[in-house]
């Protein structure tokens, strides 16, 4: 479901809104104030409302959130933004269905988590708290170990990386809006390859839905189908062809990276690189361009908008990667002098090629956010018409 669907009234059609991570600035963008509103009276109405990440924060009270939840976030400078693996959960509320079969100290998996700024107010349940993160976690670039000198790495690194600072904070955090449920994590039970997190997750979508019987049914059929571009008879070689290039160009940036010594495969899906570069939007880019070849290689019929989508990309993807590589030499050469973070840099040759390419924004923008946006339609069109 998109944010335009949301805005046309899909939501009519639904017991769930799950919202999974990403920029809550973003998804607040995309929503616009009516969409906003569409959500709010939809869990105001019944509607429960399940947020994982950025999801989470999304549904919080501050300028970019939804105000379901009558809690803010902790501020960057209060949190460890950059904590990346398996960590224990304590504190369960044994008793709400979303643990059962699930024991106390548990670990699942966190992506560089926000933190709830939970005060005393009343309809607001901790539902789980942060233990000890496992050994071989990650907090920006360093493995997490018993022999870590967090307080050395915090002075080099000049922000906050212990993990013990998130232990005994809340991770999962359940209230209401209306008549409506609003349950929302940190923490990524949708992981792949988390079969336990994945427990967690069937058990909240079960509880949230228990007793619902509030569908309509009578928006989904019309706003979705706008969405997937009609498919005419004939060979899809072309378009496959096409989607194979736009992830061949992608994979070569990823191998660049390697080459460089800036990033390694951490698991299938995800790289783990130094602090310094935008890895995390390396990496979405070519996951999402090895999706899109998948899904094209599916197809068994001529989809001429596809053709076109996909051959207008390449230019435009091609000159992306060609000016990350670029920006990949300088920054691997300013790591080695010394400090350096994703967004400032003293090199002017380096600033004017990031902001180039991702505009100055923390959340990311300029021709990478086309892109994905792009990418973003096409992976969705071919979802939809599986």
């Amino acid at each position: 479901m998109t944010a335009a669907d949301i805005r046309a009234g899909a939501l009519d059609s639904y017991e769930i809104l799950f919202v999974p991570g990403g920029w809550a600035s973003n998804k607040i963008k995309a929503l616009r104030p009516d969409g906003v509103e569409r959500i709010r009276s939809f869990v105001d109405d019944g509607g429960s409302y399940l947020g994982f990440c950025g999801g989470a924060g999304l549904a919080l009270a501050h300028e970019n959130g939804l105000a379901l939840a009558p809690i803010g976030r902790k501020p960057t400078n209060m949190r460890v933004p950059s904590f990346s693996g398996k960590i224990e959960l304590r504190e369960l509320a044994s008793k709400h269905p979303m643990w059962d079969g699930i024991a106390e100290g548990s670990s699942f998996y966190a992506w560089w988590p926000g933190m709830f700024s939970v005060q005393e107010i009343d309809g607001i349940k901790t539902l789980a708290r942060y233990g000890e993160p496992e050994d071989g976690s990650y907090v920006a670039d360093l493995e997490v170990g018993p022999s870590v000198d967090w307080d050395k790495h915090e002075r080099e690194y000049r922000t906050n990386l212990n993990p013990a600072r998130i232990k005994g904070e809340p991770a999962v955090i359940e209230t209401t809006y209306g008549d409506g449920r609003v349950l929302l994590s940190y923490l990524h039970f949708e992981t792949p390859g988390d079969s336990l997190g994945h427990a967690v997750l069937l058990n909240m979508l079960s509880y949230l839905g228990a007793g619902k019987n509030r569908l309509s049914k009578k928006h989904a059929p019309d706003s979705q189908a706008k969405a997937v571009p009609s498919l005419i008879a004939g060979n899809s070689t072309k378009a496959v062809t096409a989607a194979q290039a736009l992830e061949a160009a992608a994979l070569d940036l990823i191998g660049f990276g390697e080459t460089l010594g800036l990033w390694f495969w951490r698991k299938p899906w995800i790289i783990q690189w130094q602090r310094g570069v935008r890895g995390i939007e390396y990496c979405t880019l070519y996951i999402m361009l090895r999706k899109l070849s998948e899904l094209v290689a599916e197809q068994r019929q001529q989809n001429q908008y596809l053709e076109s989508a996909l051959e207008e990309s390449y230019p435009q993807v091609l000159s992306f990667t060609g000016n990350a590589k670029k920006l990949l030499e300088l920054e691997e050469r300013a790591i080695r002098r010394g400090y350096i973070t994703p967004l400032k840099s003293d090199d002017p040759e380096i600033q004017s090629l990031r902001e180039k390419l991702f505009s100055n924004t923390k959340s990311f923008g300029g021709p990478f956010k086309d892109i994905l946006d792009k990418i973003d339609v096409l992976v969705l069109a071919l979802l939809r018409s599986r």
